[in-house]
């Protein structure tokens, strides 16, 4: 097919390998993007080097990671690579072929907060790493903002009145994503923990047709009226980002998927960190233990897709409503914990502003795919 103007070069996620075969068809280089943090992929990438859990026998025993750029620990039951799919070792294999071909890749994140694992990164695979984000901040306008992933299920006027009423910081925004699979009896005790707090709260649950116990139960219970005065209960997508920015919230209960926790970050919002599988503990450890803007709600195992019951929850509601308390709390630790969150904030935002960190990447990057071009 011929263009006017053609591909300089092709980016794409670093699991689709069989996009490398189509840049060398064209003669133009790959650049794969990197969509979880650069810590999850050096961890993930010093784990398969290393073979670290091939000979694990207790999958909740942590193992020290070698070659990690500080102490760490990490139970294959936490780990990245904690899956059971036949097959999918080969792909794993694919993608490590071709990612070798690549010039590099494309990080969400931004030098500021993880110029250590950008590193470290480059050093053990020789690859470039170019932070260019947080890609979040890329939508200026409300209807980008708004409209992010998804069409909200919530009118974004309704939802800004409804902050606007809140005291600063007062507000706890509860989201698990669109994946995450919580069991009713769960959704049921996080619902009594947050009534418990008294704090306010605006809560993300999985459309009515997903869930129609959990919408049993809130008609059976009144729920809704029980919190009308300090509860916003959102049924379906919800704007994320337009409400993290909003400046009545002050804690975001999150399963720590890299979008959400880079969005919490980089409006200075503190976390209640529960995360579910794949990268999302080794985002928890970010977020509380090295950059300590969260608190962990205390699990300390993956969800096992297929596995659930609906007679288990993993959290009570008393210690949900202790956890709540603890992450809003506005004495010493808190205010310090609120402090950090809004620093790194500012310092992620100020990385897109031109002549700092990620814009830069971003020029150092076409230079590169340009030298390419005139090879």
């Amino acid at each position: 097919m011929e263009h006017e103007t053609p591909p300089s070069c092709v980016i794409s996620d670093l699991s689709q390998p069989w996009t490398g075969e189509v840049a060398r068809e064209f003669g133009i280089p790959r650049l794969g993007f990197l969509g979880i943090s650069a810590f999850s992929s050096l961890c993930k990438d010093i784990t398969v080097l290393h073979k670290i859990y091939d000979n694990v026998t207790d999958e909740n025993e942590p193992v020290p990671i070698p070659r990690f750029p500080h102490p760490l620990e990490i139970a294959k039951t936490k780990s990245i690579m904690n899956f059971d799919s036949p097959g999918l070792e080969k792909i794993l294999e694919k993608v490590a072929q071709e990612d070798s071909k690549s010039e590099g890749i494309i990080v969400n994140t931004f030098q500021e907060m993880e110029s250590l694992y950008i590193d470290s990164y480059e050093k053990l695979t020789g690859k470039k790493a170019w932070a260019v984000g947080p890609m979040c901040l890329y939508n200026k306008g409300l209807k980008q903002i708004v409209s992010r992933g998804n069409k909200a299920s919530i009118d974004e006027i309704r939802c800004i009145k409804w902050l606007d009423t809140m005291e600063k910081g007062s507000v706890l925004f509860v989201n698990f994503g669109s994946v995450a699979n919580i069991v009713p009896l769960q959704v049921m005790e996080i619902g009594l923990g947050l009534e418990a707090s008294k704090k306010p709260f605006i809560w993300v649950l999985k459309a009515t047709d997903e869930m129609p116990e959990i919408e049993q139960w809130l008609i059976e219970q009144k729920f809704e009226e029980r919190v009308k005065d300090r509860g916003l209960i959102i049924k379906g997508w919800a704007p994320q980002f337009l409400i993290l920015s909003h400046k009545a919230v002050g804690g975001f209960l999150t399963h720590c998927g890299w979008n959400s926790t880079i969005e919490s970050i980089c409006n200075g919002v503190p976390m209640l960190t529960w995360p579910q599988f794949g990268d999302q503990f080794l985002n928890e450890i970010l977020a509380a233990d090295v950059l300590k803007i969260g608190i962990k709600i205390g699990v300390e195992s993956s969800v096992v897709w297929g596995s659930e019951k609906s007679d288990e929850a993993m959290v009570k509601r008393d210690d949900m409503e202790r956890k709540v308390l603890e992450l809003m709390d506005e004495g010493k630790e808190g205010m310090e914990r609120r402090v950090r969150a809004r620093e790194l904030g500012d310092k992620a935002k100020a990385a897109m502003k031109e002549g700092v960190s990620s814009h830069k990447n971003i020029e150092l990057l076409i230079k590169v795919v340009q030298k390419e071009q005139i090879k």
